[in-house]
């Protein structure tokens, strides 16, 4: 092979640059030309991304072997050649196969022998990224007039990137990187030459493989279509995407980015029988190619775009999977993007891509959501409110897990008149486990609704799970308080103690041991341990799953989230369950609940008012403003009732009308301030809906923008299987 050049100098108007645009031609000239003279199949210009701790493509120059390149590189990982040569300084270089063995995932880009020389870009202690170039071939080591070559091209690159630096222009990495053939011209630059050419191909394809590779590990439908539209917009460079999915006998928007507001709502809900080219691909199975300026224009409504231009070349693809259509991807290109919409282009090759990827997640959702809706059906649908107790509750299910959990939490009201506290875990995440948490949970109850003991009621717990003769065994925490007298007992069948946090930040023990986890021994013996709480004592009660498995509830992290949420319970629960172990996703479900002991409730009675409305009780707003009018002016605050009342009727109204449950109202009357807690057993958040003006008379939404310019404060907190929203309202100057 013959020595490369030495690389040219940068032309005056690289040397000028003082835009992001002119800092992707320098990217670009330069990797060209290691490109040419190099042989190489690809080169790319990688940034340090700011706080990201990766370095991502900015550009990358692409023969149709150049798929190799990836786009982005973790800043922690020395086994690639390019980290290494941004940490050290040096020119790095490794071979893809060996690579690939350390990075199994790379071998899906390492399908030819590559060898990748990766050189620093740096300005004395500055590190701007690598220059990196891909050699198709399988040597060990480039020659030495290669390294020499790539070192002088880095230094070249680097000189410019510091007075780029110096006049303030960007040198952050985009989303996705510029893509381009290595053939200079207009027909390259765009990727739009002669279909028969082939010069936009590689880019294409490019960006097609990365977006084939990435759809392979998406689990959820909605992270699928933002990776489409994110792609399309920014690599392929779609000037508008709608992609929709048949639900029934209708087409349905699930994402969409740069299309109008008229064509999206022409294009959401219609049928599959109204001709469209939406419809029309799907019938026909086939690619529909909509020229600007054509009549009938895609759904016959409206811009089609954002910008209100309407000359784009709009190409619906069927989302097909096996024998049938799913949806369309709909995608409006620019018309010097006429070429790419052809029958010999490979964008067709999105129809089974993303449909195939789509019908997958479908069904992934759709199971996901199924052991939801299982699991919290073995949930209590709401926590009773108690005189002196404030209480609160959270259930997430591990993150991307279709299995059913066995974790649960109970909160139940004795016979004399104190509360029990449960939270337990059974083994395993199967439905098995469910069924087995199913039982369990209602045999605990069932035995505290009789009277017995803690002690006692696992005990009782320990010999039904000896008699399912199950495979599985079950943890369980147990917490009978009186707030007569703020007695409590606490007793542990194998699981994490409560954490007892006190008003003033003291941690007193929980005295209780922790006994033989339920369904190991035949007769285990449970000791109670009992402690005294003080007014102001919080009391949580959780599974592992919240903390990691084996691991405790720790002091750091509770005082963390107690500093984050003040006295709020709600937001401590958020808090809490947001937290996870170590910012990671959660591997196991999380079961959390939370006490706050208030005082005797003889003392506190006085100031708790609740009523209970039934589902479908259709004078449950007007009975809530009569029995918030009746407690305000026994507590002396009839000044705040007319904004009360505004408040607590939007709130009702949303969880009758919305939640189709049982809704608990509880007022509850502090020295400063009122607040107001409105439970029902819908999951599903109530949203605080942002109307424009041109939306002044809709119908629904703007109770919780009443809600929001009223109240002091409120909030909106999932506890489990239901839900709380609540509000305060200040009473000083009332009072």
């Amino acid at each position: 092979m013959r020595s490369p050049a030495s690389p040219s100098q940068p032309s005056s108007g690289a040397g000028t640059t003082t835009d992001a645009a002119g800092r992707d031609d320098l990217f670009v000239s330069v990797a060209r030309r290691c490109m040419r003279d190099l042989h190489a199949s690809a080169a790319s210009v990688y940034l340090a991304a700011p706080g990201d701790q990766v370095l991502a493509a900015a550009v990358v120059v692409a023969s149709p072997l150049g798929l190799i390149a990836p786009e982005r590189l973790p800043l922690d990982d020395l086994t690639l050649p390019s980290v290494r040569a941004h940490r050290t300084g040096r020119i790095c270089t490794d071979r893809a196969y060996d690579i690939a063995a350390q990075h199994l995932d790379f071998g899906v880009y390492a399908a030819a022998p590559h060898l990748v020389a990766a050189a620093p870009l740096a300005a004395g202690a500055r590190r701007f990224g690598v220059l990196v170039v891909f050699l198709p071939r399988d040597v060990q080591e480039p020659s030495t007039e290669e390294t020499d070559y790539l070192r002088r091209a880095a230094r070249h690159l680097s000189f410019e990137l510091d007075r780029l630096a110096h006049r303030g222009v960007s040198l952050s990495p985009p989303k996705l990187p510029l893509v381009v053939s290595p053939e200079s011209g207009a027909a390259a630059e765009t990727g739009q030459a002669s279909p028969m050419e082939g010069e936009w191909s590689a880019p294409f394809i490019f960006h097609l493989h990365k977006l084939a590779v990435s759809l392979m590990s998406v689990v959820h439908t909605r992270d699928a279509v933002a990776r489409t539209i994110e792609r399309l917009v920014s690599g392929f460079g779609a000037r508008a995407v709608a992609i929709s999915l048949i639900e029934g006998d209708r087409l349905h928007v699930v994402g969409a980015s740069g299309c109008s507001k008229e064509y999206l709502k022409a294009v959401n809900g219609i049928s599959v029988s109204t001709k469209s080219p939406e419809t029309e691909a799907i019938a026909h199975k086939q690619q529909i190619i909509h020229e600007a300026g054509e009549r009938g224009r895609p759904s016959g409504q409206g811009r089609l775009t954002g910008d209100g231009r309407d000359e784009y070349v709009w190409v619906v693809l069927p989302l097909l999977a096996g024998d049938h259509a799913l949806g369309t991807c709909s995608i409006g290109l620019a018309p010097e993007q006429r070429p790419v919409a052809t029958h010999l282009s490979p964008l067709p090759t999105l129809s089974t891509l993303l449909g195939q990827t789509l019908e997958r997640t479908q069904l992934y959702d759709a199971g996901h959501a199924l052991a939801q809706k299982l699991q919290q059906a073995l949930l209590p649908r709401m926590l009773p409110q108690l005189a002196g107790v404030v209480t609160t509750s959270r259930y997430e299910p591990p993150s991307g897990a279709i299995e059913l959990g066995g974790d649960w939490y109970d909160l139940i009201t004795l016979p004399s008149g104190g509360v029990a506290a449960v939270v337990g875990d059974v083994e395993g995440h199967n439905t098995a486990a469910a069924v087995v948490m199913g039982q369990l949970s209602s045999a605990v109850r069932s035995y505290a609704l009789e009277g017995h003991e803690p002690s006692t009621v696992l005990y009782r717990a320990n010999r039904l799970m000896v008699d399912l003769e199950t495979d599985h065994f079950a943890t369980c925490c147990c917490v009978w308080l009186d707030p007569d007298t703020g007695t409590a007992q606490i007793v542990s069948a194998g699981h994490p103690r409560p954490v007892i946090r006190t008003a003033d930040g003291a941690y007193p023990a929980a005295v209780a041991d922790i006994g033989v986890p339920l369904g190991v021994e035949a007769s285990p013996s449970y000791q109670a341990g009992v402690l005294t709480l003080e007014p102001g004592t919080l009391l949580v009660l959780y599974t592992d799953g919240l903390s990691g498995r084996g691991g405790e509830l720790t002091r750091e992290t509770l005082e963390a989230a107690v500093a984050a949420s003040g006295d709020e319970l709600e937001l401590l629960g958020d808090r809490l369950m947001g937290s996870g172990v170590g910012g990671t996703p959660r591997a196991d479900d999380a079961a959390l609940l939370l006490l706050r002991y208030e005082g005797p409730s003889v003392e506190v009675k006085e100031y708790i008012r609740r009523l209970h409305l039934h589902r479908h009780d259709y004078q449950g707003v007007r009975r809530a403003r009569h029995f918030l009018t009746a407690s305000l002016d026994n507590w002396h605050l009839a000044e705040l009732s007319d904004s009360a009342e505004v408040l607590a009727s939007e709130v009702v109204t949303n969880a009758l009308v919305h939640g189709d449950s049982d809704v608990d109202l509880c007022l509850r009357r502090y020295p400063d301030h009122l607040r107001v807690e409105v439970r029902d057993s819908d999951s599903h958040p109530a949203m605080l809906v942002d109307l424009g003006p041109d939306e002044d008379k809709a119908e629904g939404g703007r109770g919780l923008v009443i809600v929001s310019a009223l109240a002091s404060s409120w909030g909106n907190s999932p506890s489990g299987r239901g839900k709380t929203v609540w509000f305060e309202m200040d009473t000083v100057e009332a009072a």
